[in-house]
C-alpha cells in the first residue's frame, strides 16, 4: 500500500539530491522522484505549498545566477552545500495607494470584519505581485483552497472596490455593461455596475471563468490586451482605468467538475497563473481559533482532525464531492448554536453525501466522527 504522508525533511532531502545533478529543480521533478523512490503520490501544487509552508525554496537558479543553496568548487567541479542559508529575494509589492472611489462603489470596498479570521499565506503575497505588476491572474484550485477569497483579500488590503461576477454557459461580456431602455419615450443605454467599476480604480473578478464558452471568451481578448472594449448598444468604447484590475478564478476540470470548458490558448496567453494549494492542518486550526476564540482549543483541534480525516476519505474513495473550510465553519457554528454534535456534523457536512447521492459515504463520515469523539450525541462544553 502506498504511503499517505512524506515528512518535510524527506521532501528537502529529495530536493537536495536533485540539486546535485540539476541546475534547476521544479515541483514536477520532485513529484516524479518521490512517486518512484518513496511510493508517495503528491501533486505539484501540494509540493509547492509544502515548501512555502517551510519557507524553503524548491531550488534552482537564483537571481544572482547561482544555484540556491549550492556553490561549485572551481578546482574539481564538485557541488558543495552552503553552510549559511541562501539569500531569499523578497518580491517587491507596490505600496498601498489612496484611491478616489465614487460614492456608488464605496459599498463594494471589503470591510475589516470580513477578514478578522483570514489566514494570510505566501500565495496571497504572490497574487498581490501579479495584480500590482499589471497582470491578469487566473487562480485555480479545488473548492476551499481560497482561490476566490484571495482576490477579495487583495481588494481589502488595497482599499479597492471589488465586483465579482459568476460566469455561466450563457455569459456574454458585452451584455454585462448594460442595455437599452426607454426613459421619457427616449431609447437610452443604461450602464450596469460593471461599466462603472472598470472606469475607476477597482478589482473585477470573473469567477468560474471556464464555464464561459470558448466562442464567448474572445470578447475578453481586447479588454485584456488593449484594455478597452467597444459596446455597440452604447456606441461607446469603454477604456479601463489604469488602476482597474481584472482577475479570474476557476476549478480545474476534473471528475467533479465536468461541465466546465478548458480555456483556449489565445485566452490563456493573456493571463498569469496561480495554483492554490490546500490549507495545512496548522492553518485550518489557526483559522478556527481566530474565528471561535471562546471555544476550547481541544475541541477545535478535534474539528480540524475530523475535517482532514474526511478529506482523506473523499480522496481515497474517489467521491464526487469536495469539502471546504466553509463546511467546517458551518459544523462549528451549528454546534456552538446548540445542536448536538452528531446533528451539527450531519447538517454542516455529512448531509452533502445525501445531496450528491452518496448515502453510504455519509455513514462512513459518522464512523470517523465516532472515532474522534467517543459520544457524538453528548453536549460537549461549547466554551
Amino acid at each position: 500500500m502506498a504511503k499517505s504522508l512524506i515528512s518535510n525533511e524527506e521532501l528537502k532531502e529529495v530536493r537536495d539530491n536533485l540539486l546535485k545533478s540539476n541546475n534547476k529543480v521544479t515541483a514536477w521533478m520532485i513529484r516524479d522522484k518521490i512517486n518512484m523512490s518513496k511510493n508517495v503520490h503528491l501533486d505539484e501544487s501540494t509540493i509547492r505549498g509544502r515548501f512555502c509552508e517551510m519557507k524553503e525554496p524548491l531550488g534552482g537558479i537564483g537571481r544572482n545566477g547561482g544555484q540556491r543553496g549550492w556553490i561549485v568548487d572551481n578546482l574539481n567541479g564538485n557541488k558543495v552545500k552552503l553552510k549559511n542559508k541562501p539569500v531569499v529575494m523578497k518580491p517587491t509589492v507596490t505600496p498601498v495607494k489612496k484611491h478616489d472611489i465614487i460614492n456608488e462603489l464605496q459599498s463594494l470596498v471589503p470591510k475589516d470584519d470580513m477578514f478578522k479570521t483570514y489566514i494570510e499565506r505566501p500565495i496571497d503575497n504572490r497574487l498581490a505581485v501579479h495584480y500590482d505588476s499589471g497582470h491578469h491572474p487566473l487562480t485555480s484550485g479545488k473548492q476551499g483552497t481560497g482561490k476566490t477569497t484571495a482576490h477579495h483579500y487583495y481588494a481589502f488590503k488595497r482599499k479597492l472596490p471589488i465586483f465579482e461576477m459568476t460566469c455561466n454557459k450563457e455569459f456574454e461580456l458585452r451584455k454585462q455593461f448594460g442595455g437599452k431602455t426607454i426613459v421619457n419615450q427616449n431609447i437610452i443605454f443604461e450602464e450596469n455596475l460593471l461599466a462603472k467599476i472598470v472606469q475607476g480604480p477597482g478589482v473585477v473578478l470573473f469567477d468560474e471563468i471556464n464555464y464561459v464558452t470558448n466562442e464567448n471568451s474572445v470578447e475578453f481578448h481586447g479588454m485584456l490586451v488593449q484594455r478597452e472594449l467597444y459596446i455597440k448598444d452604447a456606441d461607446k468604447i469603454y477604456k479601463l482605468h489604469p488602476e482597474c484590475k481584472i482577475g479570474f478564478a476557476q476549478n480545474p476540470k476534473s471528475a467533479k467538475y465536468l461541465g466546465s470548458n478548458v480555456k483556449p490558448s489565445n485566452f490563456l496567453g493573456r493571463c498569469s497563473y496561480l495554483t492554490f494549494p490546500d490549507f495545512s492542518k496548522q492553518e485550518i486550526t489557526e483559522a478556527l481559533v481566530k474565528r471561535f476564540p471562546k471555544v476550547h482549543g481541544d475541541m477545535l483541534r478535534k474539528f480540524a482532525e475530523f475535517y482532514f480525516a474526511v478529506c482523506d476519505k473523499i480522496e481515497r474513495s474517489k467521491l464526487p464531492i469536495d469539502i471546504s473550510i466553509r463546511q467546517l465553519n458551518a459544523m462549528v457554528e451549528l454546534w456552538k448554536a446548540g445542536l448536538p454534535l452528531n446533528e451539527a456534523i450531519e447538517d454542516g457536512l455529512s448531509g452533502m453525501c445525501d445531496a450528491a447521492s452518496q448515502p453510504d459515504a455519509k455513514q462512513s463520515f459518522m464512523v470517523v466522527a465516532h472515532a474522534i469523539w467517543t459520544d457524538t450525541s453528548q453536549k460537549h462544553n461549547r466554551t
